[in-house]
């Protein structure tokens, strides 16, 4: 039996492992993350991802990665103990610590035979950059859904705000329930930053599931300006009411749409997707462990105007929002507004 000091490796040493696999004529599939507070999920995860080739090698994040992605209270388990638990598991055949956001020092050593991603992924939404390089190599790809209810972030809260893990006796059901949703309670409005950056590859993942929402007849009618010019991003604030919000943020996003691209070229359509794409990036900025605030834009005409002018937009585009975001420097309760007077059951 190997032992889990042996299964992590240098990348040099990798190579070589993966060599002597080929000459064996066995297949090799690889998954990358955080894996940051092993649970439940990861290992449920890495048990399906095994199934797809002879040997599985995991490459995990190194904490400074860790904390350019999730922020400066990650990661919780420093890299080589994450690495020895992973390593520790039957279903993991090798690890590998990789620096930066991504990982693709290993794919270009190690060309995988299967590239494997958790979560609601499809290889439209994979980061291009991986997805070219393995594309190259010859990579199958596959996408394995996350187990429901278990996630590093909402053990992270939980421990933080001083909460329990659901009981024993609890139903799995509401216990994957409460879990599920603890995600859209957790988000509140943030107003105060922190003035560290954020960096490029959390937009490119918080854009990502703005483009994940629905839209009417599929059209995807959205653009997103990326406000990283603080010059920009203080004349845009000042055309807002609550602006100091967003003059305040290291980053913000305006949302805007495209009549011509919006269902029937119709205003209401336009504005319910653009609607559905900046509640995605308020769930998604909530998760990365940022804080977010959502501006109006849209109907207020004299916003919409201004706006476009600095934006320098044609009069096809419509600002719709404007979302100020950042590390938090306050850390409101999470609460239910939940009225039974707003609920009407039609039997």
């Amino acid at each position: 039996m190997i032992t889990p000091e042996r299964k992590i490796m240098t990348l040099d040493q990798a190579i070589a492992w993966h060599a002597a696999l080929r000459n064996e004529h066995k297949t090799l599939a690889v998954t990358n993350g955080a894996f940051d507070l092993l649970h439940r999920g990861h290992v449920e995860y890495l048990n399906q991802t095994a199934k797809e080739a002879d040997a599985l090698l995991v490459a995990v994040n190194s904490d400074a990665s860790v904390r350019q992605l999730k922020g400066p209270e990650r990661p919780l388990i420093n890299e080589n103990d994450r690495a020895m638990l992973l390593a520790s598991l039957q279903a993991v055949d090798a690890v590998v610590i990789f620096n930066g956001p991504k990982p693709l020092d290993v794919f270009s050593a190690i060309h995988p035979d299967v590239y494997v991603k958790g979560g609601d992924y499809t290889e439209d939404s994979l980061d291009r950059e991986e997805y070219a390089l393995l594309k190259s190599v010859g990579a199958r790809f596959v996408f394995i859904p996350f187990v429901a209810g278990f996630s590093t972030t909402s053990i992270f809260r939980r421990l933080r705000d001083g909460g329990s893990a659901p009981t024993a006796g609890q139903s799995s059901c509401k216990a994957v329930l409460n879990n599920a949703l603890d995600m859209i309670f957790c988000r509140r409005s943030v107003r105060r930053y922190q003035p560290r950056p954020v960096a490029d590859e959390q937009i490119d993942a918080i854009l990502q599931a703005a483009m994940a929402a629905p839209s009417a007849g599929a059209k995807d009618p959205w653009q997103f300006h990326v406000l990283k010019n603080d010059g920009l991003r203080a004349d845009i604030a000042a055309t807002l009411p609550y602006g100091r919000f967003l003059a305040q943020a290291p980053t913000g996003i305006v949302v805007c749409g495209d009549l011509r691209r919006a269902h029937g070229g119709e205003l209401s359509y336009l504005i319910q997707d653009c609607s559905a794409a900046c509640e995605n990036i308020l769930l998604a900025v909530s998760q990365l462990g940022l804080g977010a605030c959502w501006l109006g834009v849209h109907p207020r005409q004299d916003r919409v105007d201004a706006i476009r002018r600095l934006l320098k937009q044609p009069a096809e585009i419509i600002p719709v929002a404007a979302i100020a975001i950042g590390w938090p420097a306050e850390n409101p309760p999470k609460r239910s507004r939940y009225r039974d007077d707003a609920v009407y059951w039609e039997r």
